[in-house]
């Protein structure tokens, strides 16, 4: 790929002027330390032996299941539960490390990668790209080395021990960008941002608080709701600034008491959470956790106590759209919506699927019954000549079969009809009435539409009096 000579002496430059911070390697190993696993070995008489893959001291439990968490008694670090069957098990982390030369800030992004092969862990990083923004942190360029490897589908970074490989290359991938989304090493961010904009942000601290954030994002959008929200510690909510950059009480920016203040900071609330918390008023980590996956403002709407749903119902968030479908159905239906029974089904899609057997029952016969009130209504509308007839479509039966006659989409048109968006009528011949012969459909005194079967155009004499009936009967009414 051909590389600008200006672009390219830039990226030797950046070369030639960056290194890797003096505790770099505490970094990576802090990083590193959550690449291990407690292995479940052998059951004992009334507990199991376990293994740590970071202390490699083993110890004594209860039966616990695979895939949960566990604590080692000894490092006191809690890793994931494996069989003592496992081959093998990789873990991967991408790190940033932010950098300046000159205007440009660089965006360094490596990957750790640690291999548990079955008996011991084996930990690789290697820098496979960079970012190049301007000073006013908007990207100017993107580039990889040979440590990238692109196929269908995505990237992979490919390790072969730690040789940095500075032949520089623009990343012009279609299905992926680097990204900004990393775990930031923090130690160097304050003395970056000296003398700018940013230097009173404290996202050095937000980066040693939190895994996995869009420091670019921060940047370009920069508020002064991100220094007060990470000096508050509600470090999960600095992620999202805009929210809160507002004026007034505590109440006023975070829509809640301050009294939950201290709640919030202790969980660490992200953006989702707190709008559970705002909802329930309640301080029970569990249940805010369990419904910020839902989407809350769907279930304000019926004033639903979310502590008694998790109790009452089998409530999920693979059976959740249903649960709304069934609020929304029986309400319709005229049920008593401050009757638990009623809100809070045991069966979530038991009840779900009665409830809508009962109401396309009644959709179908409350939209018939207004069809029919709506023909005795246009009747007045009806025109005939010596040849034709032009009359209101009856009832949800007389629509389906003028679907069927015709193959065209009428029968669609029922609840349309019914509440009054458009006027169906049918053009017959007098000789045979019950042979369809023109659809029309008319809204606002207008014929907008005149098929005949097959979506057919009509002829010139149906044309004609359709035009005729129109100003004659349909716009003096």
């Amino acid at each position: 790929m051909y590389i600008r000579k200006k672009d390219k002496k830039l990226f030797e430059d950046i070369d030639s002027n960056i290194c890797l911070p003096h505790n770099w390697n505490k970094f990576i190993s802090q990083i590193k330390e959550n690449h291990n696993l407690i292995i479940k070995k052998i059951k004992l008489k009334s507990s199991y032996l376990y293994y740590c893959t970071n202390c490699h001291i083993q110890f004594e439990d209860i039966k616990k299941k695979i895939n949960e968490k566990c604590e080692c008694p000894n490092c006191k670090k809690s890793f994931l539960i494996k069989s003592n069957r496992l081959s093998k098990y990789v873990f991967e982390d991408n790190l940033g490390l932010l950098d300046k030369y000159k205007d440009y800030y660089i965006l360094r992004h490596f990957e750790l990668k640690s291999y548990y092969d079955g008996t011991m862990i084996t930990t690789d990083v290697c820098e496979y790209g960079r970012q190049i923004f301007d000073d006013n942190f908007y990207q100017i360029h993107e580039i990889i080395n040979s440590h990238i490897c692109n196929y269908i589908g995505g990237v992979s970074v490919i390790h072969d021990g730690y040789v940095l490989d500075k032949n520089w290359k623009y990343f012009s991938s279609y299905y992926k960008s680097l990204g900004n989304c990393l775990i930031y090493y923090p130690y160097n961010i304050k003395q970056l941002f000296k003398y700018t904009r940013w230097q009173y942000s404290q996202l050095w601290t937000l980066a040693k608080k939190e895994q996995y954030f869009d420091i670019a994002y921060l940047l370009k959008n920069y508020c002064e709701s991100i220094e007060l929200l990470i000096k508050l510690k509600l470090y999960k909510l600095a992620l999202c600034p805009k929210t809160f950059n507002r004026q007034g009480s505590f109440q006023d920016r975070f829509g809640i008491d301050k009294k939950f203040l201290s709640y919030m900071q202790n969980h660490n609330l992200d953006i989702d959470e707190l709008e559970v918390l705002r909802y329930s008023k309640t301080k029970d980590i569990r249940l805010i956790r369990y419904f910020s996956k839902f989407d809350l403002n769907r279930i304000k709407k019926y004033d639903i106590n979310l502590r008694n749903l998790k109790k009452l119902t089998n409530i999920s968030y693979q059976n959740y759209n249903e649960y709304i479908d069934y609020l929304k159905m029986s309400k319709t239906l005229g049920y008593n919506m401050k009757d638990k029974k009623i809100i809070y089904p045991k069966d979530v899609i038991k009840e779900h699927d009665k409830v809508l057997k009962i109401y396309e029952m009644n959709k179908d016969k409350s939209i018939n019954d207004a069809i029919k009130r709506k023909y005795k209504k246009l009747c007045k509308n009806t025109y005939q000549t010596k040849k034709y007839i032009i009359f209101p479509a009856k009832d949800i039966n007389s629509m389906i079969d003028e679907s069927k006659q015709q193959n065209n989409c009428v029968k669609t048109y029922c609840e349309d009809y019914a509440n009054d968006i458009c006027d169906i009528y049918f053009m017959r011949l007098n000789s045979n009435k019950n042979k369809s012969l023109v659809t029309i459909e008319v809204r606002d005194n207008k014929v907008v539409q005149q098929r005949t079967k097959n979506n057919q155009d009509t002829t010139k004499e149906q044309k004609l009096l359709l035009k005729k009936w129109e100003n004659k009967i349909l716009k003096v009414r």
